[in-house]
């Protein structure tokens, strides 16, 4: 009788389909972690993934009675087609609900037309500095100064239904109202009938109210825009977009989904949560950011100190007089007018004019500083794996010592003063250049430290 051997099949099969089923899973949960960049930067897991599959199949098939599978298996590049279109649908619906938080796919909504109405509620006087809270649902918020002393509220009710009858009978049901709270006024939507959620009507609210009022803005799912107000301000948009500028006071908000861009505050700025796109200019205060925001991040004229705490990073930057702009594997900063602290991982560095001291800790990322004066203050730099390029004029004055392992360093400045030694794949470098000065201490593994001289 004749004995068959057959072939088993692959394990890589069932790890592509629990890697798809985690990427779902996260991006239900997560929206803000965005898809892309993960796997742009982690794609080559997958060729690491395919290899163990293989090595499992090979070293386990002959004990289990069957014969090796084939290296490459047609079924097996179909999965890996799969999971790279599972990839770029959800990089294309993180990059649609990035630059448009109003965007929802739901087919219910392809057989519905939106209708809207609009309606203006009575004016209602207020007193000066008196705190104003302003909430809706599902809606957009739009908050700017009158010359008056009144508080005014435009209503613009948006409803998706299959006939205008249906869609009137939705926004009948959502509710604006003023009322009067701790010596200022509520303006809140709500549903007349709580047994009703109306996730359908979009209810955007217009404000207008004196520039000293203490304004507090809250919405679930919804863009906010506020300009020219003279008081501290709360936002808090957990689906949209924040738009602020001209505000004279403190600014306190609170996001989870969306860009964010404030210009000119005459105060502090705090934001926190998670979100796309960050741009901060032109704030006399403090800058406090805390939370992964996938960015690109930009600050830029900040007369204070700007803090920025994530996951992966945590940065502190003196006065900025230049720019500031970091990304998923880039930060930049120029004309720095204080200290720069930095810790890091997986991203380049590129300084330009930073006048103060450096403290720069960095993980698989290569690091260059330009100075365009002599530096005053001492530069630590040390960076895991990855090159060091820093470029200081040629009159400058400095103790040094640099260490590079597994690597080489190219130094520029020569004289009596500094000495270079090599034991086995370690190069130090170590000496006083000019008359003393400030302290450049530099370390790196697997890379090379390049000094230049400017001329």
């Amino acid at each position: 009788m004749p004995y068959y051997y057959h072939h088993r099949r692959s394990i890589f099969g069932g790890l592509i389909l629990i890697l798809i089923g985690a990427l779902l899973l996260v991006h239900q949960f997560h929206p803000e972690i965005g898809i892309g960049p993960f796997f742009e930067r982690y794609w080559p897991l997958l060729i690491v993934l395919w290899g163990v599959a293989l090595l499992v199949d090979y070293l386990f098939t002959p004990r289990l009675g069957g014969t090796h599978a084939p290296a490459v298996a047609g079924s097996e590049v179909a999965l890996v087609i799969v999971l790279l279109i599972v990839v770029g649908c959800l990089a294309g619906l993180d990059w649609v609900h990035r630059h448009n938080s109003d965007f929802n796919f739901d087919m219910d909504d392809m057989f519905n037309q939106p209708y809207s109405w609009k309606n203006d509620l009575p004016a209602v006087p207020m007193k000066a500095n008196a705190p104003v809270l302003i909430t809706t649902a599902r809606g957009d918020i739009t908050i700017n100064p009158t010359s008056s002393s009144d508080l005014h509220v435009n209503v613009d009710k948006v409803a998706n239904a299959a006939s205008e009858d249906d869609a009137r009978r939705d926004a009948d049901n959502v509710q604006v109202k003023i009322t009067p709270s701790g010596g200022g006024y509520q303006v809140r939507s709500q549903t007349a009938d709580s047994s009703s959620e109306n996730s359908d009507v979009q209810t955007n609210l217009n404000v207008q109210l004196p520039a000293q009022s203490i304004v507090t803005a809250q919405t679930s799912h919804g863009d906010i825009k506020l300009a020219g107000m003279n008081a501290p301000v709360t936002v808090d948009s957990q689906s949209g977009d924040l738009d602020m500028h001209d505000v004279t006071g403190d600014v306190t908000a609170t996001m989870n989904h969306g860009d964010t861009h404030i210009d000119a505050v005459k105060g502090n700025i705090r934001l926190d949560g998670h979100g796309g796109e960050v741009d901060l200019s032109n704030v006399s205060g403090d800058v406090t950011i805390q939370g992964d925001f996938y960015g690109p991040i930009r600050v830029n004229n900040i007369q204070r100190t700007t803090r920025y705490t994530s996951s992966r990073s945590n940065l502190t930057v003196g006065p900025l007089s230049g720019e500031m702009e970091m990304d998923s594997g880039d930060l930049s900063a120029s004309d720095v007018n204080g200290s720069l602290t930095l810790t890091t991982e997986n991203k380049d560095v590129t300084l330009d004019n930073v006048s103060g001291r450096i403290d720069l800790t960095d993980k698989r990322g290569d690091i260059s500083i330009h100075f365009a004066q002599p530096p005053h203050d001492d530069v630590l730099i040390a960076d895991e794996s990855g090159n060091i390029d820093i470029t200081l004029p040629a009159h400058s004055n400095f103790v040094i010592s640099a260490i590079s392992r597994n690597g080489d360093i190219d130094n520029a400045f020569e004289n009596a003063g500094l000495k270079s030694a090599t034991s086995g794949e370690t190069t130090i470098l170590n000496g006083t250049y000019g008359n003393a000065g400030p302290h450049i201490t530099l370390s790196t593994t697997y890379g090379t430290i390049s000094i230049h001289r400017a001329q």
